[in-house]
């Protein structure tokens, strides 16, 4: 099934200080088919009602008089001032003091879309507003998208989904601005673990990454996300991607979007065997999957390994916090951990629940940030610019078996180990944790918090049994964590596990759905791991 771009109302705002000019433009956007609301009040009243209705109603065109606090202020630009305030509305400046001097600033700084001269033929106005919206928005555009069920999937999306309806044509503009000569785009989600998994979820819930094919092209790799994250993956890219990876491997920067709620970048494809890291792992052997991390981790990104700064009395938990923001304490706080006694089983639920209640062993943290108290507190550590956000679908592989990383919107100063446990816990949930029943998965979560990261795994505990997919993620997860001891140069494996920890507890409390968290096994066995993480570290030093 495809998608015809179709064409819903232009929306333009009026912003003028005289009621007659006002009442005129409404009669000629009436007659013309446009929708339009009006900005009300005088002087700075008015400057402000327009900067909230234009972001309010997401506004394609604006009609601004140039004068809009005094007609007879030869000085007063305030129409001009304006327009930078209200981007990304396009603004035409309609005035009846036309001046050279005038039309040239505007097409030199590029403030406004036109001029209009209020003297001029009102269908002057409507040729310059189509022209406007021809240019920059996707009106009077035929382009034909497939599979239509990728943009609903897009618009059901948590961030934009909470975007009210009518403005969902965002998504369109989106995808105009950064393919303007398109007239078919395929779409393609950029694969996750297979559906056979039953679990897919990962810490994404505001942002979609896509494979486009534009016309006959090459694919490109495309992010569509609310504006304020595409701006941080901008601002991000450039200041610690653009050209600090060894051997540059990257995708290239080809363009990026924003409007008033969305916004997309667009980055240039890689030549991929299995897409992503997530299926290169379900498919591949070990030796291959090795041999791609050991090339992104020792090689890639070992620029920013080498540029670490050391630092003492430090707490993990602000570092992880700095990483997130408020939002994931915010679910912690009204989160609780599920009682699936029902599901464990009488033997394991008993097991488990002797480790501490996870969220217990987070609260101390909030309450003792940064003290003495402070579990997380480490007398020495490490920071370095860590990728911040490296699960199995942001990290492709190539042809050659190159890692590629993608989606930079956390990408900064963090924890050394952040990117590493960030992986580990990865693989943990959305692997092991949708396939291993109750019993297997607690030995399995006994073993890969034992206090030695780097055991072989032929000297693990013999009661996770011969399991090929079990031990080959054992495998993956071993090779990790030697990666983890050569790039970061520590052995602390307690800080290794508290990262881990954070990790799992970040996922655990995503879903605020109470109801599917009690029935959903995976995030059962996720808790699972929570708790015997908490028990493992509050207990460090009294184990063997």
């Amino acid at each position: 099934m495809s998608k015809r771009l179709i064409n819903s109302q232009v929306r333009v705002l009026i912003v003028d200080n005289e009621e007659r000019t006002v009442e005129l433009y409404k009669e000629f956007l009436n007659l013309w088919g446009y929708s339009f609301v009006v900005a009300e009040g005088a002087g700075e009243a008015l400057l402000d009602d327009a900067k909230r209705k234009a972001k309010e109603y997401r506004c394609h065109i604006a009609l601004v008089d140039m004068r809009l606090k005094d007609d007879f202020d030869e000085e007063d630009i305030s129409g001009l001032n304006l327009i930078k305030e209200i981007k990304p509305t396009e603004a035409i400046i309609i005035s009846g003091y036309k001046t050279l001097e005038l039309v040239l600033k505007i097409v030199k700084d590029r403030v406004a879309s036109d001029f209009f001269d209020k003297g001029a033929n009102p269908e002057i106005l409507k040729e310059k507003i189509d022209e406007v919206i021809t240019e920059k928005w996707r009106f009077h555009k035929e382009i034909l998208i497939e599979p239509a069920h990728i943009l609903q999937d897009i618009e059901e999306t948590k961030n934009i989904s909470s975007i009210p309806q009518q403005f969902h044509d965002q998504i369109y503009d989106i995808l105009i601005r950064l393919f303007p000569k398109a007239k078919k785009l395929r779409l393609e989600k950029m694969n996750s673990f297979p559906e056979a998994l039953n679990y897919s979820t990962v810490p994404r819930p505001g942002s979609v990454i896509l494979r486009v094919y534009e016309d006959e092209l090459q694919p490109v790799i495309l992010k569509i996300a609310r504006s304020q994250k595409i701006h941080k993956e901008i601002e991000n890219f450039n200041k610690y991607i653009s050209g600090r990876l060894k051997g540059n491997y990257k995708p290239t920067l080809e363009g990026y979007a924003t409007l008033w709620d969305i916004g997309g970048i667009k980055l240039s494809h890689v030549d991929s065997v299995e897409g992503t890291f997530a299926n290169f792992i379900f498919k591949q052997p070990v030796d291959k999957i090795e041999n791609s991390l050991r090339h992104f981790f020792l090689e890639a990104w070992s620029p920013h390994y080498k540029n670490v700064l050391y630092t003492s009395n430090t707490s993990l938990f602000s570092l992880y916090r700095g990483v997130w923001g408020e939002k994931w304490l915010e679910k912690a706080n009204v989160c609780s951990m599920p009682t699936p006694l029902g599901m464990m089983g009488e033997k394991i639920w008993q097991e488990v629940r002797t480790n501490n209640n996870p969220l217990d062993f987070l609260k101390k943290m909030i309450e003792n940030e940064g003290t003495e108290n402070d579990p997380s507190l480490v007398k020495e550590t490490q920071e370095a610019i860590t990728h911040g956000d490296l699960h199995a679908d942001n990290l492709l592989i190539d042809g050659g078996q190159h890692g590629w990383v993608i989606d930079f919107e956390r990408t900064g100063w963090g924890h050394v180990l952040q990117d590493f446990v960030e992986l580990d816990a990865d693989i943990i949930v959305r692997s092991t944790c949708a396939r291993e029943e109750f019993p297997d998965f607690y030995h399995f979560s006994l073993a890969i918090t034992t206090e030695n990261p780097i055991e072989e795994i032929s000297s693990i505990n013999s009661s996770l049994g011969d399991d090929d997919e079990t031990r080959k993620t054992l495998s993956i997860i071993s090779t990790i964590r030697n990666l983890a001891l050569q790039s970061a140069n520590t052995n602390d494996f307690r800080q290794y596990l508290l990262g881990l920890y954070f990790n799992i507890i970040f996922r655990a409390t995503l879903d605020k759905n109470e109801e599917k968290r009690k029935h959903n096994k995976c995030e059962l066995r996720t808790w699972m791991l929570a708790s015997i993480l908490s028990r493992r570290i509050i207990h460090w030093d009294d184990e063997d």
